[in-house]
């Protein structure tokens, strides 16, 4: 590890990693600690303002430059203003269960899916992590993230955004007709398993699906143990919002954009022994644990308790 890289890198990332990295301890500490106290409430605001800066600092870092020096990423930023009021409004408002969803949201994503992005080879926090103070600068003219974004197909960043369109808006209450309850965790579990199953099926690939999918299932429904279920008239279920379905469609396509990249530009690593279950354990459990969690809200939870189904009136 040196910080070599990020002395010399410009003031924008600097000042981005000066904002990002106590956010990421005052958020981890806020997250365990108590709510609702003076200390909650006047380090939520320091925190808060330490989100908006983050994202703000962005746009001035153009490393990925696929759009007039924009990327993909500067999308993620604008959540994160998006949300980052959600959070004052929802606090101002006392709505604490909606308080706490966003919250949740915005530091799992906002912080930590983002923060696994800047360890990608060719960036600036990879050479602070990876590299000693002794190691010869690399020789590669374009950074390798650099070219991995701008080697995608167009048609994945459009797709990406709907992703995460989609996995916002189950952060919401709402209700719905089973079917449609039903339909995304069903088409995620069939693509999941399709693209295992036309890749190069081995033993080991296909009990790491195997088990992938078990894990999934049981940690779905073990989550949705002590959740009760709302039946409306008409076949319909109430649903309440959370932020695990972003975290779990992200996960499908953070895992089959990698596989693809890596069979792309180093075909060696995804032969290696573990990579191959790796990438096909990972995208199966994500879309088991949406469809466990789909169950369980439809009523279909054995680790549940029978007397936890309510009936509500329209």
């Amino acid at each position: 590890m040196t910080l070599e890289p990020l002395l010399n890198a410009t003031p924008a990332v600097q000042f981005h990693v000066l904002t990002v990295v106590p956010a990421a301890l005052i958020g981890g500490a806020m997250l365990l600690a108590n709510k609702g106290t003076y200390i909650h409430r006047m380090g939520g605001r320091v925190w808060i303002a330490l989100m908006m800066l983050t994202a703000l600092s962005t746009f001035f870092i153009h490393e990925i430059n696929m759009f007039h020096g924009f990327s993909p990423i500067h999308l993620l930023s604008l959540v994160v203003l998006v949300a980052s009021v959600g959070v004052i409004r929802s606090a101002r408002q006392r709505n604490f269960a909606k308080h706490k969803r966003i919250v949740k949201m915005l530091y799992f994503g906002g912080i930590g899916i983002a923060g696994l992005f800047t360890l990608l080879p060719g960036r600036i926090m990879h050479d602070v992590v990876f590299s000693s103070a002794t190691a010869q600068p690399a020789q590669t003219a374009v950074p390798l993230s650099v070219q991995v974004a701008a080697g995608a197909p167009v048609w994945v960043w459009p797709l990406l955004l709907a992703l995460v369109a989609l996995g916002v808006s189950r952060m919401r209450d709402r209700d719905m007709p089973l079917w449609r309850l039903l339909l995304l965790p069903v088409i995620l579990t069939g693509v999941s398993l399709t693209t295992t199953m036309s890749a190069q099926m081995t033993g080991s690939t296909l009990a790491a699906a195997i088990a992938g999918a078990s894990a999934g299932l049981f940690a779905g429904l073990w989550s949705m143990r002590a959740v009760p279920v709302v039946m409306l008239p008409g076949n319909r279920v109430r649903v309440k919002g959370e932020f695990i379905s972003l975290f779990a469609i992200l996960g499908i396509f953070a895992s089959r954009f990698a596989a693809g990249t890596l069979a792309a530009i180093a075909p060696e690593i995804i032969r290696m022994q573990g990579v191959t279950e790796l990438f096909a354990l990972l995208p199966v459990f994500c879309a088991a644990l949406m469809a466990a969690r789909a169950l369980a809200q439809a009523g279909y939870n054995p680790l549940g308790a029978a007397d936890e189904r309510l009936t509500a009136e329209a």
